[in-house]
C-alpha cells in the first residue's frame, strides 16, 4: 500500500470524532473526518480511501447506508460500524450487509487501531488473491497456441486428441516454435491438469547426477548428499514430466529412462526399496529422433517409448499467414505485463506486418518477439512499431520475395514446389529413381506415387 494508509472517519460527536483522529494519527493513518452519511460520500467522492470507519447512528441516514453504498463497495474498501447502541442484531444486520467488523463505544484506543489495521491486512490479501489470480490467468492465456492456419488447427486437433489419453507425446519441431507451449496445452487439456507440470531441461543434467535429479537422493547417498531431495519423477507424480531437449541425453543415461518409463518404477539414491510412479511422460525435442537413431546415437528403444504420439510444430515460414495476429498477441501479453505506457499500441498497419510476413524468421516465433520487443523499446512513447523501423531491424538477408505471378494459394504453391523437389532430385541422381529416393528422405515405393501424381513416371530406376 502507497503512502500512508487512508481512513474515512464517519462520526457526528465532535469530541469523539477528534479523539479518534488524533489516535489514528498518532499510529500513523491519514484520517478524513466526515460528520454523516452525504458529507461522507461527497469525500469518497473527491478520493476512496482504504478503510471506512462508520458511527451507526447518524443525523438523517444511518451508517448502515455506508456498508451498501455502491462506491464503497466498488472500491472494496472494508467498513467497520461503531455504535454505542449496540446489539447483537445490529452486529448481524451489519456483518450480512458486508461490513468488515462491528464495534461497541466506548472503543479502547489499542481495539480501535487494531480493528484498523486488520481492515487493512484484509484489504491487502484481497488485493493480492485478485493479482495472483489475475497472473494466473494470463500464465493460462500466453500458453494458448495462437493462428488460424491450416498448420496451427492441425497441431490444436493432434493435442485435443492425444490429452484425452495418457499416452506419451513426442514434440518436435524448430528451436523457438513453442514445442513447450504444446507440451502444457497437452497438460492443461488432460485429466491430469489439476496436478504439477514439471520441466526439466534434459541438456542442463551431468550423466553423474541424473539419477539424482530424476529418482531423488537421501540423504548422506553421495558426498555433498547433505538432505533429501524428491527427484522430477516425484514432484511430477499425478501430471506431467516434460523432457525438454531429450536427444542431448548420453547413451548410459537413455537406458536408466528407459526402464523407468517401461515399469514405472525406480529407486531413490540411497534407497533400496522401489518406489511407483504415475506420470505422463511429454518429450521435446529440435532434432531429429529418427536421424539419431539411424546414426546410432540415441537408443531406438527409447525412440519408439517416447514416439507414441508424435505432434509436430511447424516453423512460423510454414504458417507466415499466422504472423499478423501473432504479432498483435505478443504486444498484448507485453502490456499486460509491463502496462500500457511501456509499451507501443502494436504494428503500424498493414505495410508494417507485411515486412513482418515477408521475413524467413530462422528463430521462429523467440526471434519475432525479440525484434518486437527491440522495436518497441526504440518507438516513440504512444506511438506504433512502423515498416521502416522494422526494415531497419530485420536487414536484407531473409526476406521471402511475395509470389510473382500473384497466386498465393497455398496448395498450388506447394504442389509446385513438391514437383520441383522432385524434378531437382531426380536431375541430382542421373535419373536413378533409387538415388533420389536416398537424396529426398523416402521410400522408393512412396517416390513412385509422387511421380505419379506429378506425370513424372517416365526415365529409368
Amino acid at each position: 500500500m502507497k503512502g500512508q494508509p487512508r481512513v474515512l472517519l464517519v462520526e457526528d460527536e465532535e469530541f469523539v470524532r477528534e479523539s479518534m483522529i488524533a489516535i489514528l494519527a498518532e499510529e500513523g493513518f491519514e484520517v478524513r473526518p466526515a460528520p454523516d452519511v452525504p458529507a461522507a460520500r461527497e469525500a469518497f467522492a473527491r478520493e476512496p480511501v482504504d478503510v471506512v470507519l462508520t458511527d451507526l447512528r447518524l443525523p438523517g441516514a444511518d451508517g448502515m447506508e455506508l456498508v451498501s453504498d455502491p462506491a464503497i463497495a466498488a472500491s472494496a474498501a472494508p467498513v467497520i460500524v461503531i455504535t454505542g447502541h449496540g446489539t447483537v442484531d445490529d452486529a448481524v444486520q451489519a456483518m450480512r450487509a458486508g461490513a468488515f467488523d462491528f464495534l461497541q463505544k466506548p472503543v479502547a484506543p489499542e481495539q480501535l487501531v487494531l480493528a484498523v489495521r486488520r481492515a487493512l491486512e484484509h484489504g491487502r490479501l484481497r488485493d493480492e488473491v485478485d493479482r495472483l489470480r489475475s497472473a494466473a490467468r494470463r500464465g493460462r492465456d500466453e500458453r494458448a497456441l495462437v493462428g488460424d492456419s491450416a498448420a496451427m488447427a492441425e497441431v490444436r486437433r493432434h493435442i485435443e486428441r492425444v490429452a484425452a489419453t495418457d499416452a506419451t507425446v513426442l514434440v518436435s519441431g524448430e528451436s523457438g516454435t513453442g514445442k513447450e507451449l504444446v507440451a502444457a496445452e497437452v497438460h492443461r487439456l488432460s485429466a491430469r491438469g489439476d496436478g504439477p507440470l514439471v520441466l526439466v531441461n534434459c541438456a542442463a543434467v551431468p550423466p553423474s547426477l541424473f539419477e539424482s535429479e530424476f529418482f531423488g537422493h537421501r540423504r548422506g547417498a553421495f558426498s555433498g548428499a547433505y538432505a533429501d531431495r524428491t527427484g522430477r519423477f516425484a514432484e511430477a507424480a499425478g501430471g506431467t514430466l516434460v523432457l525438454d531437449e531429450v536427444h542431448t541425453l548420453p547413451g548410459e543415461v537413455q537406458a536408466k529412462l528407459l526402464r523407468v518409463l517401461e515399469t514405472g518404477e525406480y529407486q531413490m539414491v540411497g534407497e533400496s526399496r522401489t518406489r511407483v510412479v504415475d506420470v505422463r511422460i511429454v518429450a521435446v525435442t529440435n532434432a531429429d529422433l529418427a536421424g539419431l537413431v539411424e546414426k546410432g546415437e540415441f537408443r531406438s528403444d527409447l525412440f519408439f517409448r517416447l514416439d507414441v504420439f508424435p505432434i509436430q510444430v511447424p516453423s512460423l515460414r510454414e504458417h507466415p499467414e499466422d504472423i499478423p495476429a501473432i504479432a498483435r498477441e505478443l504486444f498484448a501479453r507485453a502490456r499486460a505485463r509491463v502496462g500500457s505506457a511501456g509499451v507501443p499500441e502494436g504494428v503500424a498497419d498493414d505495410e508494417a506486418l507485411g515486412v513482418l510476413s515477408a521475413y524467413d524468421w530462422p528463430g521462429n516465433v523467440r526471434e519475432l518477439r525479440n525484434v518486437l520487443e527491440r522495436a518497441s523499446i526504440l518507438a516513440a512513447p504512444g506511438g506504433r512499431v512502423d515498416a521502416d523501423m522494422l526494415r531497419g531491424l530485420l536487414g536484407p538477408g531473409r526476406r521471402r520475395e511475395p509470389a510473382p505471378d500473384g497466386d498465393f494459394d497455398l496448395r498450388r504453391k506447394l504442389e509446385r514446389a513438391e514437383r520441383r523437389f522432385l524434378e531437382d532430385a531426380l536431375e541430382a541422381a542421373g535419373g536413378s529413381k533409387k538415388e533420389a529416393a536416398r537424396l529426398l528422405g523416402v521410400d522408393p515405393k512412396n517416390l513412385s506415387y509422387y511421380l505419379r501424381k506429378h506425370g513424372l513416371t517416365d526415365g529409368p530406376r
